[in-house]
């Protein structure tokens, strides 16, 4: 408003204006664009640790210059940064639940040979209703064939039913950092398998009743 004047000076008088005051923002921001063993591909996806990086795309590796760039930003005093995977054409490794149906097939997280070394089983005693629920351990091992897991994951009561809350495509995809549900999941469970544990939540214990069908592993060619 305009001030009064009473008495003889200087006045200031401020005019609203349409410009906006510029705001300062972050310079020491980093994004990385290159090969990495595993991690979402073609988006933007925020680190500030290379734990972070390890986490979410599996570390140094010999074939990623840029693992070892994000290793050495992060060493000398890097707090923030953007990755971008890029990725020639890599396949993405399946694992095939046999049902009564059309199989169950899960698919690795993202594309790269790291989804060979992926094992999934499945058990239906370990639920609330082992009439209709099931159980779903997915397993990653160091290598395909290995017996050492390196990471683990056991969803309990799961259902083929679309309007479950625990509906087997819906939880994998919010939960799960290693599969996805392809495709539409069939009506009909995965066949079962036996839990050899007394702990419900040991996914290391997970052995197939039938080694042949319960558990398949596919081997797409990685480039």
């Amino acid at each position: 408003m305009p001030a009064t004047l009473s008495y003889p000076g200087v006045y200031i008088e401020e005019i609203p204006s349409g410009v906006r005051t510029i705001t300062g923002v972050a310079t020491s921001i980093t994004a990385f664009i290159g090969r990495a063993p595993r991690g979402p591909v073609d988006a933007a996806t925020r680190i500030q640790s290379y734990s972070d990086y390890e986490r979410g795309f599996g570390g140094l590796s010999a074939l990623s210059p840029m693992s070892y760039a994000i290793q050495q930003y992060f060493q000398h005093g890097g707090s923030d940064a953007y990755v971008i995977r890029v990725h020639n054409a890599a396949a993405t490794a399946e694992l095939s639940l046999p049902t009564s149906a059309a199989a169950l097939v899960l698919t690795a997280a993202s594309p790269g040979k790291w989804g060979n070394a992926l094992r999934a089983s499945v058990n239906f005693e370990a639920t609330k209703d082992p009439t209709t629920l099931y159980t779903l351990a997915v397993q990653e091992l160091v290598s395909p064939g290995s017996s050492t897991v390196i990471r683990s994951e056991t969803f309990l009561n799961l259902s083929s039913d679309p309007a479950s809350a625990r509906y087997v495509t819906t939880v994998l995809a919010q939960e799960s950092a290693l599969v996805r549900v392809k495709g539409t999941a069939p009506t009909a469970r995965p066949t079962a398998t036996i839990l050899n544990s007394d702990d419900p939540t040991d996914a290391t214990k997970y052995v197939p009743r039938r080694p042949a069908a319960a558990t398949v592993r596919t081997s797409p060619t990685i480039k």
